[in-house]
């Protein structure tokens, strides 16, 4: 499904960074992750959310020296520093983009280093796999393989990684309908942040009902369409490459279907929905056969 040692440079994120002394409380109150656990040479999945628990702005985040560095799609890059600047207030800390960096990114492959450049740890995968993240102006320079970026997807669509525009709509989706409660975005036990009343109830009731997924189809997926279990639908897909899909849908109706030994299909293709293997939920004991 995933080829070995590749490498690419990213051309759809762009890189922020937060200085000042107040940088470190200011995201604190704000987003998902706990920064003050973030480790050397680390970049960790957060999120940004809305008063009701939405993800309004998905991203990487790490630390270079008295900085955090956060990685995100270019489509988000301005809204998201507006909003940061809309909360700065009387904070000491200075939001501004790297103009010179470019982000690239390997995986399964230990030759590429660079004196010049940071590169990160790509928390949101198992260690074995690799996954590297650089940034830096002499990117170009190094040694990349320039794979397809559908390889790219394929190792996401495998553990589920979630990414806006591609799996989700921004504001549409609670953190643990992408994963981020797997993937290292979310804390349970720092202060409040926006949204954290919302994501609390939702971990500690055990009320999570959508999840994504991991698809695999008998032949080649529409480049958008819907999960459908006895006629109705169950979700929806996200990333499509070939065969191979991403898909956030109801965990219960597909543990009915699988109890019952019921087929799912993506337009009369019969496909299989199995839980990424990096994830530690299973489905529902419990299921209701209500909407």
């Amino acid at each position: 499904m995933v080829e070995n040692h590749c490498s690419l440079t990213l051309e759809n994120r762009r890189v922020l960074t937060i200085t000042g002394e107040d940088r470190t409380h200011f995201l604190e109150r704000l987003i998902t992750t706990d920064v003050e656990k973030i480790g050397a040479g680390e970049m960790v999945a957060g999120a940004l959310l809305s008063p009701q628990g939405k993800v309004i702005f998905d991203f990487l985040i790490g630390r270079i020296d008295d900085s955090f560095v956060i990685d995100i799609s270019a489509d988000l890059a301005d809204s998201f520093k507006k909003r940061l600047n809309l909360y700065r207030l009387r904070s000491k800390v200075e939001i501004s983009e790297s103009p010179e960096s470019v982000i690239g990114i390997s995986w399964q492959n230990d030759s590429l280093t660079s004196e010049s450049d940071s590169s990160f740890a790509d928390k949101r995968f198992p260690a074995e796999e690799k996954v590297t993240r650089f940034y830096g102006k002499n990117i170009t320079a190094l040694p990349f393989l320039q794979s397809s970026s559908d390889q790219w997807d394929l190792l996401r669509i495998k553990y589920g990684i979630a990414e806006s525009g591609k799996d989700f709509k921004i504001g549409e989706v609670f953190p643990h309908d992408i994963n981020f409660d797997q993937t290292g975005a979310i804390s349970y036990k720092k202060g409040c942040y926006i949204g954290q009343e919302v994501v609390s109830r939702m971990h500690h009731r055990g009320t999570i009902r959508r999840r994504m997924l991991v698809v695999e189809g008998e032949d080649n997926l529409p480049a958008t369409g819907s999960i459908e279990c006895e006629g109705k639908t169950i979700g929806n897909l996200g990333t499509v490459i070939g065969k191979h899909a991403s898909a956030i849908v109801r965990i219960d109706k597909v543990k009915a279907g699988i109890d019952k030994n019921v087929p799912f299909f993506v337009e009369n293709v019969p496909v299989t929905l199995t839980i990424a293997p990096n994830m530690n939920y299973g489905f529902p004991e419990d299921v209701s056969e209500g909407e």
